[in-house]
């Protein structure tokens, strides 16, 4: 059924009809993991969107595959659009402790990165910063690291910029 709809037209329509399909289901969700995770890169990049909409919605189903989102995070051949998709997405998980390390890393380095996507810069500093929040330490940190990029960033960095800030200043010891 999954081959089915991922060989549909790539549009909303049909990437809802995958992420219906997903549900609340751990079966199917490791069957959409499967098929991301897999080589081929117009079908990982079709799915990542599918992906995103049910972390977003049902955070909790990806426990088991920190690791494996995590490593597909760091292939160098990935694509922004699958990047962009799995960074969107963390912004509404919360990351086990275990891993937090390897995001934040991760997230930092999208995010000083001028060559990545907006959108990937933006949904990393939203990673960095609720993992600051957890560890008040790297508050100063992330706080220069953001402040660095406004100059040159885009009016969406800017504006995602201006938030994270006006809560971090907050929450500074």
């Amino acid at each position: 059924m999954l081959n089915e709809l991922i060989l549909e037209t790539h549009d909303k329509a049909s990437i809802h009809r995958i992420i219906d399909y997903v549900g609340t289901n751990p079966k199917h969700l490791k069957e959409l993991l499967d098929v991301f995770l897999g080589n081929n890169a117009r079908i990982s990049q079709q799915t990542s969107w599918a992906l995103s909409n049910i972390g977003e919605k049902h955070p909790e189903m990806f426990l088991p595959y920190h690791q494996l989102l995590l490593d597909k995070l760091q292939e160098k051949q990935s694509h922004n659009s699958i990047r962009r998709n799995i960074v969107r997405m963390y912004q509404f998980i919360e990351i086990p402790p275990e891993y937090e390390g390897n995001f934040y890393d991760l997230a930092m380095l999208y995010l000083l990165n001028p060559n990545e996507a907006i959108a990937v810069r933006a949904f990393s500093m939203r990673i960095c910063e609720n993992i600051a929040l957890k560890y008040p330490e790297l508050i100063p940190e992330l706080i220069q690291a953001v402040e660095s990029v406004v100059p040159n960033g885009s009016n969406g960095l800017k504006n995602r910029a201006g938030h994270v800030l006006k809560n971090l200043f907050k929450h500074q010891l």
